[in-house]
């Protein structure tokens, strides 16, 4: 089962948001180990994701970062399913989902069975879903003479049936000595491979990044950031796992169907932060993000974090974000009552349709001594469309 792409980030966003990750220069080695563990409601995805993060300065020119990771997902993504036989059946050239074949004895021809007069012969449930994920990245930081820094990077993440392979790029440009003010252009190279059961097919799609942002150190108690971003997705861009209702006006039936979207999506966006001291021991950091694409979707990500420094061993960091998407011009719910003809672009994936949520995160931090630090955070979620997610994530982070 390919990872839902969308759990890795809500893990990878509930954490950040609650770390202040701001490492100390005069390290030279640091080992960082992670265990999260990320749950939906109604039986739904599972996640338990291990990290081994290593980060080496080699002197003060280059910095090399290797990280490790383990995940497991289980339990269960809804989808259209055939109530009758309760197979899974497989795709036809045109996407309608044959749950058996026969033979034509009067002429030999190849039957498929699959199409219903009736909608209620398909219902909407949870299919069972196991995999693992293993993956790897490798990070180079270069530094110039002028203290501008050269970010090369590689990714590589295997499942059963998903490949995914990504290399970087990045550029940092210091606009003054002081380096108070910087500009960084940067881009990313992905290339997916997915294979498709209901039509025994592998079939890859590619995705290009591009980036340039400005920092600013405003005063000695305020950084801010802005970032213009662009993205292109192109190939098979359907996820296949989800399957839809077509209605076939030259036979009149229903049938279920891979869901099907466009081999194109061009996206683009701004984000913002401001990070500012605003008493002895608290740092408020705000974020902003602003995405929308040519399928119709449009979203707004509002972040707001604190880290209080309790003592000189403790931390804590609370974290809230509301975020809001519109749907998507060829969604129709599964629940709406609404089929797709024979042709259009049609899904019934939920996380293309509209709707918002908020997220409640908090973040403790221990200092151990001896360069140990221990990390906890636990954030939830809860989705207009009924959803709700929580996540833990605990770590423990060693330099020398």
């Amino acid at each position: 089962m390919q990872l839902n792409a969308n759990c890795l980030k809500v893990i990878a966003l509930g954490a950040v948001s609650t770390f202040p990750l701001i490492l100390d220069a005069s390290e030279e080695t640091r080992f960082a180990l992670k265990q999260s563990h990320y749950n939906e409601s109604d039986g739904r995805v599972a996640v338990h994701y291990t990290l081994l993060d290593i980060q080496q300065d080699f002197g003060t020119d280059y910095t090399a970062n290797v990280s490790f990771s383990f995940d497991t997902v289980s339990g269960g993504t809804p989808i259209w399913v055939d109530t009758v036989s309760g197979a899974s059946g497989k795709a036809l050239a045109d996407g309608k989902i044959a749950v058996w074949f026969g033979v034509d004895e009067s002429t030999g021809e190849v039957t498929a069975a699959g199409g219903n007069a009736s909608r209620n012969a398909f219902r909407y449930q949870n299919t069972q879903i196991d995999d693992e994920r293993r993956a790897v990245s490798v990070n180079l930081v270069k530094r110039t003479p002028d203290r501008d820094e050269i970010t090369t990077g590689f990714s590589y993440s295997a499942e059963s049936d998903f490949v995914s392979k990504e290399g970087s790029l990045s550029y940092l440009y210091n606009l003054d000595p002081s380096r108070n003010r910087s500009i960084t252009v940067g881009a990313s190279y992905q290339r997916n491979d997915a294979n498709h059961l209901l039509f025994n097919q592998w079939k890859d799609f590619n995705i290009v990044n591009a980036q340039i942002g400005y920092s600013h150190v405003i005063d000695k108690n305020t950084v801010g950031q802005i970032n213009y971003f662009r993205t292109r997705q192109s190939g098979e861009l359907s996820n296949p796992y989800q399957t839809i209702i077509r209605f076939i006006p030259t036979d009149g039936l229903y049938w279920r169907a891979v869901e099907k979207r466009p081999d194109e999506k061009n996206a683009s966006g701004i984000s913002t932060s401001l990070v500012s001291k605003l008493f002895g021991n608290t740092a408020l950091h705000g974020e902003y993000r602003y995405y929308t694409d040519d399928w119709g979707m449009h979203s707004n990500t509002y972040t707001m974090t604190a880290h209080v420094t309790a003592d000189e061993n403790w931390t804590i960091s609370p974290m809230l974000r509301y975020y809001t998407q519109g749907r998507v011009d060829f969604y129709k719910a599964h629940d709406s009552g609404e089929v797709f003809d024979e042709l259009e672009y049609g899904s019934a994936d939920e996380r293309l349709g509209a709707w918002h949520g908020t997220t409640y995160g908090l973040g403790l931090e221990r200092k151990l001594g001896e360069g140990f630090k221990l990390n906890l955070h636990a954030a939830s979620q809860r989705q207009s469309n009924g959803l709700q997610m929580t996540w833990t994530a605990l770590g423990i982070d060693y330099g020398f």
